[in-house]
């Protein structure tokens, strides 16, 4: 997987410059397979590649983005980190790593900067000053003021306050070594967190709240964050679980049972261990964590053993251990009996913890008989994977001044599993938050608390920064933490009121209506893109691919695209972005490439460019579908292009199949839609986002048209030049839709082992369902660390056709006749993207060379492992006649 490097410094050995490299020489290179080296870095030969490794002078802070390996400003893709978290090793097939001058590493998002926010908050009073300071600059240059709070009106009350029941709070704490965690090394974990319990003892909806990457523990001296679990000698746990108190309480004062659980020793432990860096351990600790909950709500005794004190722990011992973390908790395991609704659960995940939910709902969904689970509230997440989610009303809510997940590329759980992905009937939306970070939705990660730092570290960025220099700068858009943190307590208990509890109230603030509750409106700039389910929408384009019913004309040209640039496998569409872009992968989360699938390709839409006043993209309503009069609401997506500086305009026009239309300004309609998002110097800002445009079908009634018969939809350019993108025109009534988890058929890969040889040889992997399907299924297999040269494909897309459950996917493995530094090298592979089926268990495998040649050092070779058989065989289901 080699890519071009994103733009900005790299970090080597030292975190400093790089030292001289040095190159073994043709005659020794047979006695040594090491074949470059440098300043704390070597690259070494092995079977049918080369492994690349860079020592640091400290390790890399917990961060949620991922350390990648950069050899000559090209990109080798995710990088391991050892158990000391000081050395970054990747394996790749490209040859040119060989000669290399230089290694180096950076974020998966871009850059390399270590640097921490500030640790201090600054003053609120100066913080309100800055955003009215913004508010009233802006408009001035005939352009929006990059923040507009308050949205479309208010929620007739509000979801913080709403619940008037009381409830009980109390933690849990089985140990710190209490459960067998799931695919990160064998290693053990604890059983903890925070219980919201309403006190009426019966049965209410059960709310799962799950956080992200974080240290886990903090120095009791310094009050610095601090790694290892269980917590080294000096150190204390950081209660990352309860840093969510503000939407669980009102939860449970509205009728529900939320569980806030820890998640402290993958966090120690995910990127050295773990094949998808937590991924499946995250979303397994949820599943266990039901179980758990299940049998004690069922009243039954329930005891983990805890390898610490080597004590077995029932639940009333956990909650009295819990009252060292929150004395004032009484529950008993007998009070808590009863509490809990199977039938109706949410999960709710913050960053790592946002991929987490989703990947146990995926996980549910291979289950024979799967849990209840009806919505997820993915909260600032990561998604090294792309992971499609089917059958459960999903949000995912994306800072704009993220410092962390800077590339936002949690949008793609929106853009992945929308426009028929699965058949299922759910709403999917995307919330953009401006003037927010990453952290301070969480009180246990904002300062004062030990450990904590504003994760925007650029301080004196005009936009996100809170410097004094950058709250003076008029273009501010920064929340306060206070206000932060109420926006995130009041969307995800507004959420979970309106997917579980059908609070009709708060479904405007999901459904692209635009309404934000009373609490947050005076300040929240709040921006949604929502998909409506299946049953309440008509699609009349997605602009996802050519079609005949979408024609420009004169100066404008309308060419379906995908991708950002830089990708290094050929893809059957260009990219979106301009020939000669530089827009950073931070600039561009439709396009920002996933970790382990970054050859996949990503959210087509049609990219429209116009270089005259005359033409424009006119779509025609298929005969089926001219009849929108069941439907409350026209919806598109559209966004400027890069070439465009701050803002443009189009003219939108409905006509019916009499000529009777309707023509208006795309700015008069929603003028996100026309304004690039806010930008400064930082190459973080000025993101591509598409907004999305609303149209109620009442006022084309009102402008003379007839809803039985529309006959097109047009989109004139207004000005001399420039472009936007467009996607997803639709006519819908907005609704929740029918979420209903059922059993699926899961996507896996094999691992396997094969010899180098000395040459190029035929291999196979096995890309394997778990169960027949009667739907075609489709998914893509990555290569990690190929390229199209040695060890490839480097993505592949594989299909099932009814009924089948294997597909032996075709690689070469080219070899050598030279010995290499280790017995074997090994390649990671991952499924990902599937249709019509979810990722299960498996989704990751290993690619296991053999070092036929003989080796370098002391390591002694393994035994052969042969020629491969059919790999698809362990996997067929056998036909009975």
């Amino acid at each position: 997987m080699v890519a071009l490097a994103a733009a900005g410094a790299l970090v080597t050995a030292v975190l400093g410059a790089a030292g001289p490299a040095s190159a073994a020489s043709p005659g020794t290179e047979t006695a040594s397979a090491q074949v470059a080296s440098g300043d704390g870095w070597t690259v070494t030969r092995g079977a049918a590649g080369y492994t690349v490794s860079l020592r640091l002078g400290s390790p890399l802070p917990i961060r949620d983005d991922m350390p990648e390996l950069v050899a000559d400003g090209l990109d080798l893709g995710p990088a391991a980190e050892s158990a000391d978290g000081r050395t970054l090793t990747a394996t790749t097939t490209d040859p040119a790593v060989a000669k290399a001058s230089s290694i180096a590493w950076q974020w998966s998002t871009g850059g390399s900067s270590t640097a921490t926010g500030p640790t201090s908050l600054p003053s609120a009073a100066d913080q309100l000053a800055a955003q009215r300071r913004t508010l009233a600059k802006g408009g001035k240059d005939g352009h929006p003021s990059p923040y507009h709070p308050g949205g479309n009106g208010n929620t007739p009350a509000d979801p913080t306050t709403v619940g008037h029941g009381s409830y009980a709070v109390a933690d849990y704490d089985f140990g710190a070594q209490s459960i067998a965690l799931a695919d990160i090394g064998g290693i053990r974990g604890e059983l903890e967190g925070r219980i919201y319990v309403p006190t009426d003892h019966r049965p209410h909806p059960l709310v799962i709240f799950l956080h992200g990457r974080h240290s886990s523990c903090y120095n009791t001296t310094t009050l610095k964050g601090a790694s290892g679990w269980p917590c080294p000698a000096g150190t204390a746990p950081i209660l990352s679980y309860a840093g969510y108190d503000g939407a669980g309480e009102a939860l449970a004062a509205a009728g529900y049972t939320v569980v806030s659980i820890s998640a402290n020793a993958i966090n120690a432990n995910d990127n050295q261990r773990s094949p998808d860096d937590g991924a499946g351990t995250r979303g397994q600790l949820v599943l266990d964590t039901l179980t758990m909950l299940k049998a004690v709500n069922a009243g039954h005794s329930v005891s983990y053993h805890d390898d610490v004190t080597g004590q077995d722990v029932d639940f009333d011992q956990a909650l009295a251990a819990g009252r060292s973390t929150y004395p004032e908790g009484t529950m008993t395991a007998r009070q808590f009996a009863g509490s809990l609704d199977f039938n109706s659960i949410g999960l709710m995940g913050h960053s790592r913890g946002g991929e987490g939910v989703v990947t146990a709902a995926t996980l549910n969904e291979g289950l024979p008989h799967p849990w209840a689970i009806k919505s997820v509230f993915a909260l600032a997440p990561i998604d090294f994977t792309r992971v499609t989610l089917p059958d459960v009303i999903t949000t995912t809510l994306l800072p704009y001044c993220d410092g962390d997940v800077s590339d936002q590329q949690g949008q793609h759980f929106y853009a992945d599993s929308r426009d028929g992905t699965f058949a299922d009937d759910v709403q999917r939306s995307d919330i953009w938050v401006m003037g927010t970070d990453h952290d301070f939705y969480n009180t246990s990660w904002t300062p004062p608390y030990p450990g904590a730092s504003d994760d925007w570290s650029q301080a004196d960025d005009p936009v996100c920064g809170t410097s004094a220099t950058a709250l003076a700068s008029g273009q501010n858009i920064r929340l306060t933490a206070a206000q932060q943190y109420q926006v995130g307590s009041a969307y995800i208990a507004s959420f979970f009121e309106s997917s579980l509890g059908h609070q009709a109230a708060f479904q405007g603030m999901f459904d692209g209506s635009g309404t934000e509750p009373p609490s947050v409106a005076g300040y929240a700039d709040v921006r949604t893109v929502a998909q409506q389910p299946a049953s309440t929408r008509s699609d009349i384009t997605t602009f996802q691919s050519a079609s005949p019913q979408v024609t420009a004309t004169g100066d404008v040209t309308a060419t379906v695209c995908a991708n950002k640039y830089g990708r290094t496998v050929p893809e059957p569409l260009p990219d979106c972005t301009l020939p000669g872009s530089t827009l950073t992968n931070q600039q561009v989360p439709y396009w920002t490439p996933a970790n382990y699938a970054p050859n996949v390709p990503l959210n087509p839409m049609t990219h429209v460019t116009w270089t005259g006043a005359g033409g424009g993209v006119a779509v025609s309503v298929p005969a089926r579908q001219r009849d929108v009069s069941r439907y409350d609401e026209m919806t598109f997506d559209m966004s400027p292009d890069e070439s465009v500086a701050s803002a443009t305009d189009m003219t939108l026009t409905v006509t019916d199949t009499s000529g009777r239309h309707l023509s208006q300004p795309v700015s008069a309609l929603n003028p996100w839609a026309v304004t690039r998002m806010p930008a400064s110097t930082s190459n973080r800002l000025g993101k591509i986002v598409l907004q999305q445009v609303h149209v109620p079908t009442s006022t084309l009634r009102r402008a003379g048209l007839d809803l039985h018969r529309l006959a097109s939809v047009r989109f004139t350019p207004v000005g001399a030049a420039g472009g936007t993108y467009l996607s997803d025109l639709s006519f819908d009534t907005p609704s929740m839709g029918t979420p209903h988890s059922h059993s699926r058929p899961t996507v896996n890969v094999d691992s396997m082992s094969a010899e180098e040889g000395s040459g190029s040889s035929p291999a196979k992997v096995a890309v394997y369902l778990s169960r027949p399907s009667t739907v075609p299924v489709t998914t893509y297999l990555t290569v990690l660390g190929a390229t199209t040269g040695a060890l490839g494909p480097v993505m592949s897309q594989v299909t099932f056709h009814p009924g089948s459950t294997c597909v032996a996917v075709p690689f070469p493995i080219t070899g050598d006749t030279l010995p290499g530094a280790a017995p074997s090298t090994a390649f990671k592979t991952a499924v990902s993207v599937s249709t019509n089926a979810v990722l299960g268990a498996n989704d990751f495998a290993t690619i296991t060379v053999r070092e036929d040649d003989g080796t370098t050092g002391t390591t002694p070779p393994i035994p052969p492992v042969g020629p491969q058989g059919d790999v698809c065989a362990p996997h067929r289901i056998p036909t009975h006649h």
